[in-house]
């Protein structure tokens, strides 16, 4: 019988807490999510070790911070995070996190193999609209196959919603129009399809991660809001109607 990852999660596992620390290897962590995953990971006792990739040589203030320059070589880890970003997070200019787009995917997931990387979780966020549809709850494109076929296992794919793209450069009408079409879609949409926080997404994700049985799984935007619901209800979202 198939294991749901969600009540995995939420059940007990002590003899997780004994499994030896492990080295991870950490990429596209960019935006308030990537940085929010990038923390809890460094925090966790899980690893001895988060190799980092940026662009450019990076000092670091704690032993579990490693950062690695892609390109200079390969670093041995046991498995990797993936965090895919599009235009509606922001990165500064300056930023020396190396990013990873949807089409540079299949790329960043060669690099984890070349590591020795047999884990592979990628967060791959989705537009709230398209969370409705049951491409969320399965491998829906060919990136996705082709991660399949490279052998990880367990492949997680995790799809948060996609938080509202920044504008910085719009109009007055432009962010009047924006304001109103996020206003109608907070109304409309159903619970889990709108955006966690960065913080509430990044600790659901971990627990699904942690939790995730061998082969391959896939979870949207609902299995992340029941995990938060269960195991940080302080940092679920209102619900309408409830009092803030």
């Amino acid at each position: 019988m198939p294991v749901d990852p969600v009540n995995s999660a939420l059940s007990q596992r002590p003899a997780a807490a004994r499994a030896p620390a492990r080295v991870a290897l950490a990429l596209g962590m960019a935006g308030a999510l990537g940085e929010e995953l990038l923390a809890l990971l460094i925090a966790s006792s899980a690893y001895r070790q988060v190799v980092v990739g940026v662009t450019q040589p990076l000092g670091s203030a704690t032993a579990r911070f490693s950062p690695w320059v892609m390109g200079q070589g390969y670093p041995i880890v046991d498995e990797a995070w993936i965090c895919v970003t599009g235009d509606e997070t922001f990165v500064p200019s300056a930023s020396p996190i190396f990013r990873v787009d949807e089409a540079g995917l299949l790329d960043a997931a060669t690099v984890a193999k070349s590591c020795g990387a047999a884990r592979l979780t990628v967060v791959a966020p989705l537009a709230a609209l398209l969370q409705l549809g049951a491409g969320a709850q399965g491998v829906s494109s060919s990136s996705e196959i082709a991660l399949v076929e490279m052998g990880f296992n367990p492949l997680v794919i995790v799809r948060p919603t996609a938080a509202d793209a920044d504008a910085p450069g719009a109009s007055l009408p432009q962010r009047i129009v924006l304001s109103a079409a996020r206003a109608v879609a907070d109304i409309m949409l159903p619970q889990y399809a709108r955006a966690l926080s960065a913080k509430s997404a990044a600790r659901a994700i971990v627990e699904a991660h942690s939790a995730a049985p061998r082969g391959v799984t896939v979870l949207g935007a609902r299995a992340l809001l029941k995990l938060t619901e269960a195991r940080f209800p302080l940092l679920r979202p209102r619900r309408k109607g409830t009092p803030r």
